[in-house]
């Protein structure tokens, strides 16, 4: 694996909605949602910036934030690439094998667009069922200090 500094990381400006410094946790929502709009996965990701979507981040820090804070909170390229294996490139594979096998096994090119179907709505019922198993590979880092709306630096 290769060291921190070493690794991709894709940058986001989020606002501090709350903190538990009891759990470590501080909960963001995403500022700048805008430069998720080319990417594949954005309406599947929590970084997307609807404003329904807060990102909970685990920190040592916690106490040290307060609402409305504004951080910078980081993702690893690696992060980005696998949440779109997830969200385009597995479910198109088992779409297309499922199509293809079905059509060879029947000839029937109903059952096979049923059958596409069908597996590409249980891959998605299963991702969403494992969402808790595979969250700690999709997790955020706040990077530097928070920003204070009203105060001089």
């Amino acid at each position: 694996m290769l060291p921190e500094e070493t690794l991709e990381h894709i940058n986001h400006s989020a606002i501090v909605e709350s903190t538990d410094p009891s759990k470590n946790l501080v909960k963001v929502r995403i500022n700048d949602s805008g430069e998720c709009g080319d990417c594949p996965a954005a309406k599947l990701c929590e970084a997307s910036g609807h404003a329904s979507n807060m990102i909970s981040i685990t920190t040592p820090h916690a106490s040290g934030f307060r609402k409305g804070d504004i951080v910078t909170i980081r993702g690893t390229e690696q992060m980005h690439r696998k949440a779109i294996m997830y969200a385009t490139v597995f479910p198109c594979i088992a779409l297309v094998a499922v199509m293809v096998g079905v059509y060879l096994l029947t000839f029937n090119q109903l059952a096979a667009a049923i059958s596409g179907l069908g597996v590409t709505i249980l891959f998605f019922v299963l991702l969403w069922s494992a969402r808790n198993r595979i969250a700690h590979e999709f997790s955020f880092s706040i990077v530097g200090k928070p920003e204070r709306p009203g105060e001089e630096k």
